[in-house]
């Protein structure tokens, strides 16, 4: 269990069952899928499709907070001595894990989110997307994407945030290029609803309109 939880770990987005043999040398048997699957009903990993890809590209992501932490700040230190939180809570290493851990919170409260968005009685699926650069595009990723049976879309945006999130120019500009990629691969019938979750909310700006829902933390722990 130990060793397919610190595979996992590896990626934030997660591993393909092929990704965790390969990184094990656990045979892709049921056995592996019986532990899997104890994973996954202990809260501890989630499966889930890449937006666009078909059920066997499967993936596993560890959610379970205490495990991302320990592996993180404990398991994860290569000196091997006791961190003095004080001194590293600034360090990038501790905002990118607030910012994966947030990210965490929110797909563990999917159930929350569509309350939010007034969506609890209706049929969705959650994906996240992950597209790789080339020597010629950028590659990119969206946090979460909610496509509903009523042929809406949420392109959901997760930013953990210290005050209020402002979408400046080059944000702006990051979001119509995310909403043209995931246009590519959607019905034309369908509706984008770009959608912000974060700490404490949106900052006015010259770009306020970009997001159609704004959901904070708040919202999560209902």
């Amino acid at each position: 269990m130990k060793q397919i939880i610190n595979a996992i770990s590896t990626k934030d987005k997660g591993i393909t069952r092929a990704e965790l043999t390969k990184m094990t040398g656990i045979t892709d048997s049921g056995e592996l899928s019986r532990r899997l699957n104890a994973l996954m009903a202990g809260d501890f990993i989630i499966k889930y499709n890449s937006f666009g890809d078909s059920k066997r590209n499967e993936n596993y992501k560890l959610i379970d907070p205490f495990c991302i932490f320990y592996l993180t700040f404990v398991n994860g230190s290569k000196s091997g001595k006791k961190i003095d939180w004080v001194n590293i809570e600034d360090s990038h290493q501790v905002i990118t894990w607030k910012g994966h851990a947030f990210e965490n919170v929110c797909w563990n409260h999917i159930d929350q989110i569509k309350a939010a968005l007034q969506i609890g009685g209706v049929s969705t699926t959650e994906s996240l997307w992950s597209k790789r650069g080339d020597e010629t595009t950028r590659g990119t990723q969206i946090d979460l994407i909610i496509v509903r049976k009523d042929n809406v879309v949420h392109m959901c945006e997760m930013k953990f945030y210290s005050d209020l999130f402002e979408v400046d120019l080059d944000y702006h500009l990051i979001l119509e290029r995310r909403k043209k990629l995931l246009r590519e691969k959607i019905s034309k019938k369908a509706t984008i609803h770009n959608t912000l979750i974060t700490t404490y909310g949106l900052k006015k700006s010259n770009y306020y309109g970009d997001f159609i829902h704004v959901l904070t933390i708040d919202q999560l722990f209902v």
